[in-house]
């Protein structure tokens, strides 16, 4: 038996492979000094921290908070949109690949923390959580709503959360918590997301806190 449009078929695909592979071509991959110059520029953010640890010994506000607001507005956007690999362990925003306990731990050194970034990383969440903060609180009885106004209800800040399989930090700048981590569903990168929203968070049944930013002898030793 013959297939009249066979001959069309075959015309078809081969031009929809023409077309895609035309595509893949024509996609300009970022170049060499596109990563030289966004590691210059996210080293240039990690020196200022000097300054700024200089500046909270002086100034009246909260270190804690200055602390928090600069890992969100001044590292994080070098982070967002890097690719997420369980064995990921770049220490280059946007190149490579990284875990999301690779992703805590390395944001934190380079925010000045002074820890052992492949040791921590490895830990489970718990583990690493408590070896950076005394203030550690696990949320195992409570609706998603109550742990969100419960988190909201600490403060201005920035914590690390450790899930089922998962860890990331939260955020709250006083008007919206947000997760922020290397995530391993959806784009399956480093995102900012508002934390209400996101079905990781809401589905997972371990949750625990260590508020860094507002533990007084974290921010001391930092």
């Amino acid at each position: 038996k013959k297939f009249p449009y066979r001959g069309r078929m075959k015309k078809l695909i081969l031009f929809t492979l023409t077309a895609l592979l035309a595509l893949a071509l024509s996609i300009e991959l970022p170049s060499r000094a596109f990563y030289s110059s966004q590691m210059n520029t996210y080293e240039k953010a990690i020196h200022s921290i000097d300054s700024l640890k200089q500046s909270c010994r002086t100034s009246k506000q909260d270190p804690g908070i200055l602390f928090a607001r600069y890992i969100d507005q001044q590292l994080i956007p070098f982070w967002i949109g890097t690719p997420w690999d369980f064995n990921g362990t770049t220490q280059i925003p946007g190149k490579g690949y990284i875990a999301c306990g690779y992703f805590v731990t390395t944001v934190l050194r380079d925010a000045g923390v002074n820890l052992n970034r492949v040791k921590l990383a490895q830990q489970a969440s718990e583990t690493m959580i408590k070896s950076l903060t005394k203030m550690v609180e696990h949320y195992p009885n409570c609706s998603f709503a109550e742990f969100i106004q419960k988190i909201k209800a600490k403060g201005v800040g920035l914590s690390i959360i450790g899930l089922d399989n998962h860890t990331g930090f939260l955020y709250y700048d006083g008007k919206e918590l947000y997760f922020i981590h290397s995530s391993y569903v959806g784009t399956g990168r480093v995102a900012k997301e508002v934390a209400s929203s996101n079905a990781i968070l809401q589905y997972s049944n371990y949750k625990v806190v260590g508020f860094i930013s507002r533990d007084k002898a974290f921010i001391k030793r930092w």
